[in-house]
């Protein structure tokens, strides 16, 4: 994976993603009997300098999608006829009873935009390995693993182990673990800053209750692990960042 490649992953993803928020946020706006919010930032206007939209048609309803009612449908029992409203509607649940648009498409943020960075460094690694292989040629083997296998593919396995066995580290031993193959590790206030990403992951990964996400937050996120990639980049010598088109040194790092 090429240090370009991640920069712009993580550019078109958290854009799009904070655009689709944008157009959840000002559509569910629309839907609201609150005047005020419909001309508040994120919300939909008019172009071209058309009239403002009529207020008497607003609010909007919603327009089920087949995927939403296909959702409805398993989490609801066929309504009973008294269950449908004069109008023809049927109430799924109130607004504030749906988990935050900004919880959603933050954590989806937050999860992509680091699994992006994993994956880097772990390439990295595998690369660096191979780089050093040479320091495994004087492991403990047994005559008849050689003999079945050959040394080349005993050496790739073992390869693979070490790996492995990275990749199941903590961030901290991770970049610690650099020392072993003659790589400086980052500094200090980067580990701490991508230590504190990797557990607030953990926690939207793994806990059922996870404090909410807001879009800045995810935002913070994809800045710093983007400044993160690029603080692993140089220690490991990652030419390819030549490559990249983001202007990652005109914002202040942390």
């Amino acid at each position: 994976m090429l240090f370009n490649e991640v920069i712009e992953r993580m550019n078109l993803f958290t854009l799009s993603a904070v655009r689709t928020s944008d157009l959840a946020i000002s559509a569910k706006k629309m839907m609201n009997w609150d005047q005020e919010a419909w001309s508040t930032s994120p919300c939909l206007a008019t172009a071209a300098n058309r009239p403002d939209l009529d207020e008497n048609l607003l609010p909007l309803v919603h327009g089920l999608s087949n995927e939403l009612s296909v959702t409805i449908s398993l989490i609801f029992r066929t309504p009973e006829l008294s269950d449908i409203s004069e109008h023809g509607g049927m109430e799924f649940g109130h607004e504030k009873e749906f988990i935050p648009i900004e919880h959603i498409i933050g954590t989806q943020i937050i999860l992509y935009n680091y699994c992006l960075l994993e994956a880097y460094e772990f390439d990295l690694y595998k690369k660096l390995l191979d780089k050093n292989k040479e320091n495994f040629l004087d492991e403990k083997v047994s005559l008849k693993d050689i003999l079945n296998k050959g040394s080349d593919k005993m050496l790739a396995g073992i390869l693979e182990r070490e790996q492995n066995k990275y990749e199941r580290m903590g961030v901290r031993n991770r970049v610690n673990h650099w020392n072993k193959l003659g790589l400086e590790p980052i500094p200090e206030e980067w580990v701490k800053a991508y230590e504190d990403i990797s557990n607030r992951r953990n926690t939207l990964t793994h806990e059922a209750h996870p404090d909410d996400v807001t879009l800045i937050e995810a935002i913070i996120c994809f800045h710093r692990l983007r400044l993160i990639a690029r603080k692993i980049a140089i220690q490991f010598e990652d030419n390819t960042i030549s490559l990249c088109q983001s202007p990652l040194d005109d914002y202040p790092e942390i």
